[in-house]
């Protein structure tokens, strides 16, 4: 199934329930509500955006190596140490801002 039967499926139980437990008795106010269920008011369409890749920035090892960063976090911060030499973890650029700011005691 894909995501989006799967999302109308869960619309449809979901309006079910939430009819199950109110009636309208007044057949002018039940058109008006029946009518913006229709419309799909109580729940938007699916949202769906491309997410470009964020820009890289240093490795951990380059950071701690720099002053950075504590020279602990370059053996900790690796992938693939439990199984050989392991390889540093790569931070994103946002990532490596953040740490700036926060050493310079600073928020975004």
């Amino acid at each position: 199934m894909n995501a989006f039967t799967f999302r109308d499926q869960i619309v449809q139980s979901y309006e079910r329930f939430s009819r199950s437990f109110v009636k309208i008795a007044a057949t002018d106010i039940s058109k008006v509500v029946d009518d913006e269920y229709e419309r799909g008011r109580y729940w938007p369409e699916p949202l769906i955006q491309i997410n470009p890749n964020y820009k890289q920035g240093s490795t951990v090892l380059e950071l701690a190596q720099a002053g950075v960063l504590h020279p602990m976090t370059a053996e900790i911060f690796q992938v693939g140490k439990d199984t050989g030499p392991g390889i540093a973890v790569r931070l994103y650029k946002h990532q490596q801002d953040s740490l700036a700011l926060a050493q310079a005691n600073r928020r975004p």
